[in-house]
């Protein structure tokens, strides 16, 4: 059986630049991506009480934030299995001392709300492993009760009825999937890899449109002027891989659509922003650049065809449009999108998918289900690196793909597969956010409820 070794979520402290949607974009089916940032208020430092002296120490093992001692006025928290304790305010710097007690440090933890404080290796003794910064941090094997921990994975139990435990995270049962894989031998696929001295060439789509893909003008874009539609030969390759393998796969499916993908915006063929042009760009700044970003529809259920288009209610109560989904995905064909996720994903180059925070646990789910089945290899299957956030953490996958995902590559010359692994292709590593074994920095889990 399969596994998701690396399937999550992105919902830590990663920040972006701020960048709104340009004047001219039209969100309901165009692609155009607008972080929403906030800033921290600051908050004054308290002055530390004395330690606690009931409870686990900090830097101690715990199942429970009620095994875990308070440190003066901090809270005492269970984070994968180590005592640690609550920060008095935001982090003002990484390993900033005004927030936490004497002998620990403050840090985000990626995935996790508020700071927090890390223990000091050299002042607590440590249950878990000794970081590069010298703080106590949770080791490759432990863990804690998720019923009762501040930041736990799931277990096959704990998830209740409705759910499923993936990759430590409880997401939605997406179904009984398609059935037994591999499915047909799909023996006459495009090249995946790109290979030789012409993979960064800046290219298009070519036909624009077969069985597979659908490049149509988008966002302004004539059928004589595509001029927001180039992007790098290599993952110009991957994405006629993954529709094709798709299709193939796909072909006696009966749920959803079928039928070719819609592509969205990439790059101008100067490598710069779409809409760069017209002076509106539409992206935020370092996203969409040179090629190495590629919006697309999701696949769809109850649709004409598989172009940009929102799979969801993206209303609030006062029917104001609010650019993400409010409610349930009812236009997404998850398997065939978990599908070409899965396919995208035996790439080693991809550096981050992002979709919205309502379609992410159910293609997790069906991510899971599809490499149970056998239709998706372990290739893909340890390799994903699914993006998104169900409240708004400021990394920008919340708003802007109720209507399509983002395929973000990474540079041919790039070796860490997810520790820059902010939002919407931005370069995002924060050195305050800190990451833990089997989670890496900005691929991570769900936010955790807190007491």
């Amino acid at each position: 059986m399969n596994a998701l070794v690396r399937g999550v979520v992105v919902l830590g402290f990663v920040a972006l630049a701020a960048c709104g949607p340009s004047s001219g974009s039209n969100h309901d089916v165009g692609g155009d991506d607008g972080p929403d940032p906030t800033v921290d208020a600051p908050v004054a430092p308290t002055i530390d009480a004395p330690p606690s002296t009931t409870g686990v120490a900090p830097g101690g093992a715990c199942s429970c934030d009620t095994d875990c001692a308070a440190d003066g006025t901090h809270a005492g928290v269970c984070i994968y299995g180590v005592c640690m304790t609550k920060a008095s305010a935001a982090c003002a710097s990484a390993g900033s001392q005004a927030e936490c007690a004497t002998g620990s440090r403050c840090w985000n933890l990626d995935g996790v709300t508020g700071s927090l404080c890390w223990p000091d290796c050299a002042a607590h003794t440590c249950s878990g492993t000794c970081d590069s910064d010298g703080s106590c941090s949770p080791g490759s094997a432990s863990d804690c009760d998720p019923t009762c921990g501040t930041a736990c994975s799931c277990t096959a139990t704990s998830c209740g009825a409705g759910k499923t435990c993936v990759n430590g995270e409880c997401v939605p049962e997406a179904g009984a999937g398609p059935g037994p894989g591999p499915g047909p031998a799909c023996t006459s696929l495009p090249a995946r890899d790109c290979t030789g001295t012409t993979c960064g060439q800046l290219v298009s789509f070519n036909p624009r449109t077969n069985t597979a893909w659908d490049d149509y003008p988008i966002n302004g874009e004539t059928a004589a002027n595509q001029y927001r539609s180039h992007l790098r030969r290599d993952l110009m390759m991957l994405v006629s891989y993954a529709t094709s393998k798709t299709a193939c796969k796909s072909a006696a499916w009966t749920a959803g659509n079928g039928g070719a993908l819609g592509l969205g915006d990439m790059s101008e063929a100067n490598g710069a922003i779409p809409g760069t042009a017209i002076n509106d760009p539409g992206h935020p700044p370092g996203t969409h650049v040179n090629g190495y970003d590629i919006d697309l529809a999701y696949y769809q259920t109850g649709t004409a065809d598989n172009r940009l288009r929102p799979i969801c209610t993206h209303t609030d109560a006062s029917g104001q449009d609010v650019y993400h989904c409010t409610g349930d995905v009812t236009k997404l064909d998850p398997w065939r999108t978990a599908m070409f996720l899965g396919a995208i994903f035996e790439s080693s180059r991809t550096r981050v998918i992002g979709v919205d925070g309502k379609a992410g646990p159910v293609l997790l789910s069906a991510l899971s289900t599809l490499c149970q089945q056998g239709w998706l290899s372990g290739l893909s299957c340890g390799n994903v690196a699914l993006a998104y956030e169900t409240t708004n953490m400021g990394q920008g996958w919340y708003r802007f793909h109720h209507h399509h995902a983002h395929i973000s590559l990474k540079p041919a010359s790039f070796t860490d597969a997810v520790a820059c692994a902010g939002g919407d292709g931005g370069p995002g590593c924060d050195p305050i956010v800190k990451s833990v074994p089997r989670r890496q920095a900005g691929i991570h889990r769900l936010v955790p409820s807190q007491p």
